[in-house]
């Protein structure tokens, strides 16, 4: 397959992903890098090396590959041949003379042997989109290796993955990573000082349009309240006003920061706060209208103590539609003009109690269940028609038949029916 430029596995094939297999994917293109040639038996085969130079040979006719996504990857099988594939191709072997010998592993000389990651040309440097999503097997120091012999990545999801300080250390000094999406949710590895000075510091971070730092009650975000605050202060892509997509939830989210330190985010489209249960619902209001009036899909869920699930449930339903319903999507009383809705918030996600509190909805607002268990409230009167969100699609448009199919449904839908994606898109779409 010359032609191939887009590679996408799941968890139920990765016993498929050998070592052939994953060098006939990333050691193909004209313009890898020429790396470090095979050692160990290779070297005294001539017959074997014969061979490899054929295949090195086929491989330059091939296209780069563009986009790589392993989520959920963790057999076995997959796990022994990555760690083959970067042990010989990616990483030198340990100098005689060095002070980490190969035995102390990468703790031992992690300096030394950072220092030659670096310095060692890259594999793939064709490759823009990289997805790691759950690929939790991977130990750092054969992480590190890998994601760093990309470098010209735009796109990198390493959600529930041993990703280390180290990893964004080396990304931060990279000369040509510009990465525009961005996913780190639920990485125990991570401190909160690490994600700042990424964030903040690193060239790499300075153009990100989404940005998931998605936490919740078992995996809480590392960053505390004054690591937040300083990167949304002074983080390029927050300073820039040009996120499209933002996860925060399980930070320590507060009306202050919202109010007096986030800067207007009017590109923003799709908002995470869940996991905040201090964080009222007022102050989620007035931020979506006051500064991020674009934001179509809102998450909340265990978020506000209004909202919490022990409340009675009348009185959850009650503050959903009256703090954050009704003042949001809801034009202004006019006797004679006919004005618009403060903001296109048309998708709140919310947990499965406060869902089961809505009971059929209001108005045009309904339930909307996901094939994995989550749940959204959805104004199915709303949706883009030639470009523009109309609020008011009348009980016969398409849109509205089929987002009210979907509620229908009650969760017996594809599994790609959803909003706020926690999966950063890292194929591309055929147009």
């Amino acid at each position: 397959m010359p032609n191939l430029i887009t590679f996408g596995a799941t968890e139920y094939m990765d016993g498929a992903l050998t070592l052939p297999v994953l060098k006939e994917l990333f050691l193909r293109g004209a313009s890898r890098g020429r790396g470090r040639p095979s050692r160990g038996r290779e070297l005294s085969n001539p017959d074997h090396n014969d061979m490899e130079e054929q295949d090195r040979e086929r491989r330059r006719d091939c296209k780069d590959l563009e986009a790589v996504d392993l989520t959920g990857c963790v057999s076995m099988v997959f796990v022994k041949a990555l760690c083959e594939f970067v042990n010989t191709h990616l990483l030198q072997p340990p100098d005689v003379d060095s002070s980490g010998s190969e035995d102390e592993g990468f703790r031992g000389g992690r300096r030394a042997r950072f220092a030659r990651i670096i310095e060692e040309p890259l594999v793939l440097p064709g490759l823009q989109r990289l997805g790691l999503r759950g690929v939790m097997s991977i130990q750092p120091h054969i992480l590190i290796p890998f994601v760093l012999s990309f470098p010209s990545l735009t796109h990198l999801d390493l959600s529930g993955t041993r990703v280390t300080p180290e990893l964004l250390y080396g990304l931060g000094i990279s000369q040509t990573v510009r990465l525009m999406s961005l996913a780190l949710s639920r990485c125990i590895l991570l401190t909160g000082e690490s994600l700042k000075d990424f964030l903040i510091n690193a060239p790499a971070a300075a153009q990100i349009r989404e940005l998931a730092l998605y936490g919740d009650r078992t995996f809480p975000s590392p960053l505390s309240a004054q690591d937040l605050h300083e990167i949304v202060a002074l983080a390029p892509c927050f300073t820039s006003g040009e996120l499209l997509y933002l996860d925060l939830s399980s930070t320590p989210v507060t009306r202050e920061l919202l109010e007096d330190v986030c800067k207007p985010l009017p590109k923003l489209r799709s908002l995470g706060l869940s996991y905040i249960p201090d964080l009222q619902l007022n102050a989620v209001a007035d931020f979506v209208r006051m500064k991020a009036p674009g934001v179509e899909v809102l998450t909340l869920v265990g978020t506000s103590p209004e909202l919490d699930h022990r409340c009675a449930a009348r009185q959850a339903s009650v503050a959903l539609h009256t703090k954050i319903i009704r003042p949001l999507c809801t034009p202004p009383f006019s006797f004679t003009v006919k004005g618009s809705p403060p903001t296109r918030v048309r998708v709140i996600e919310l947990s499965v109690p406060i869902l089961s509190s809505l009971g059929a909805g209001a108005g045009a607002w309904r339930i909307v269940r996901s094939k994995g268990g989550r749940g959204w409230y959805v104004d199915t009167a709303s949706g883009w028609v030639d470009g523009v969100l109309v609020r008011d699609l009348g009980e016969n448009h398409p849109l509205r038949i089929e987002t009210q199919k979907l509620a229908d449904a009650n969760g017996n839908v594809s599994s790609g029916v959803g909003w706020h994606a926690r999966k950063m898109e890292v194929g591309f779409h055929i147009r």
